[in-house]
């Protein structure tokens, strides 16, 4: 299968507003790594409401045959997980 984006320094140039570089504390002009999209995918599982929704959307772009969306998603999921078993355990 062919990927149209397959690692950050192309999906740079597509996520112009560099609103995921933002989340995670980088310029403009740098690059995103994969230790960006573990912490990218643990940030988005612990927001809430619009903001959550927004970088849902922006991660939801890249599609699952984007080796970044499923690095973002491994992570988020791992983190959301956590959060429900805790919350779970709260209410016991």
């Amino acid at each position: 299968m062919k990927r149209a984006i397959i690692s950050f320094n192309k999906f740079a140039l597509l996520e112009k507003k560099g609103d995921l570089k933002k989340l995670v504390g980088k310029d403009e002009d740098e690059e995103l790594t994969v230790n960006d999209a573990k912490k990218l995918g643990v940030k988005i599982a612990n927001m809430d409401g619009e903001d959550k929704k927004k970088y849902v959307g922006i991660i939801n772009f890249l599609g699952a045959s984007c080796n970044i969306y499923n690095e973002i998603w491994k992570n988020y999921e791992k983190t959301r997980d956590r959060r429900e078993r805790r919350e779970s355990k709260k209410k016991d």
